[in-house]
């Protein structure tokens, strides 16, 4: 007998455990978006949250907690009841970027897990449309000959367009003149108005924009400038762009991690989502979290070696 009640046992728990993972959510889950409403990730974020609340049948609502380059929503996170109700959408720069370049980080890179990829942001290289700067090799060619003079833009000290740009200084021994904006919607004025040699901006950023892409900083092309060549095409070095995903507390149960994963890929695959990305000039590209974990770890260790040669203050 007492076997059969050790069996029996065991398959309650089993029965209790598919039924915690198949419930979740069973109420309103906090989506914390660690920047500024308005921008392109928030509005992907409420395009997540809003195929989310339809597969699921309950509410998923977006909170901006902005401060710190997303180390505020993500110190909120590591604080969070690890139980799938509080999560963060948001670029991995946080994890990959932050750690070298804030002396007190409101969390530790370990209190938080990452569950899934949602989509890539896409970096460029541009210049003003009647620059006669024509290619990526020109570009190259001019930065060695006269090293440290071309002037270029970006979102700002240890953004992924800044970092993406020192990688390529670094792989290719040339040097530019780095100037840090707040974000592209400061930058691309000055970049269209002749003040700056060529810009980094995200191509969510170029919509409309007076610009002649060079060359996209991934592994391949984008479809919004299909035309316009990756800078793995062009056989420069690999250029990891912007990370973005979903992120829980640490310690949360792998039964709610798995299911989150599972509605992560459910939501990335439905025509609305596609449609809001597309309409974002973004691109959905889903990793589980065993994929997503490990292309962070790649990128941090890459930062690890490359942020102190760039010699960046400390915030």
């Amino acid at each position: 007998p007492a076997a059969g009640f050790t069996i029996f046992a065991m398959l309650l728990g089993a029965f209790a455990s598919s039924h915690a993972q198949n419930a979740f959510p069973s109420k309103t889950v906090e989506v914390i978006m660690p920047y500024a409403a308005g921008g392109g990730v928030d509005a992907m974020a409420r395009a997540f949250s809003r195929e989310a609340a339809q597969i699921t049948g309950q509410q998923w609502v977006v909170n901006n907690r902005p401060g710190g380059g997303g180390t505020v929503g993500f110190g909120v996170l590591a604080n969070a009841n690890p139980d799938g109700y509080t999560a963060v959408f948001s670029p991995a720069s946080a994890l990959t970027n932050s750690p070298f370049l804030i002396k007190k980080m409101a969390f530790r890179p370990e209190q938080i897990e990452p569950v899934c990829q949602v989509f890539e942001n896409v970096f460029a290289i541009a210049v003003k449309t009647g620059s006669p700067i024509k290619s990526l090799d020109e570009l190259m060619a001019r930065g060695k000959a006269a090293p440290g003079t071309l002037s270029y833009g970006h979102a700002g000290p240890g953004s992924v367009p800044h970092l993406s740009v020192g990688a390529i200084e670094k792989a290719l021994k040339v040097k530019f003149n780095g100037i840090g904006y707040r974000g592209d919607g400061q930058m691309l004025p000055d970049l269209m108005g002749g003040s700056l040699d060529f810009g980094a901006p995200a191509i969510s950023s170029l919509g409309g924009k007076d610009v002649r892409v060079l060359a996209v900083l991934a592994d391949k092309r984008h479809p919004a400038v299909p035309n316009v060549p990756s800078m793995t095409e062009l056989g420069y070095p690999s250029v990891t762009p912007g990370l973005n995903g979903i992120y829980a507390p640490a310690g949360t149960p792998t039964l709610v991690l798995d299911r989150m994963e599972a509605i992560c890929k459910q939501v990335v695959e439905t025509q609305g989502f596609t449609k809001a990305a597309r309409g974002l000039q973004q691109v959905p590209a889903f990793l589980p979290r065993a994929k997503f974990k490990a292309r962070i770890d790649a990128v941090y260790r890459m930062h690890a070696e490359l942020i102190p040669e760039l010699n960046l203050e400390k915030e």
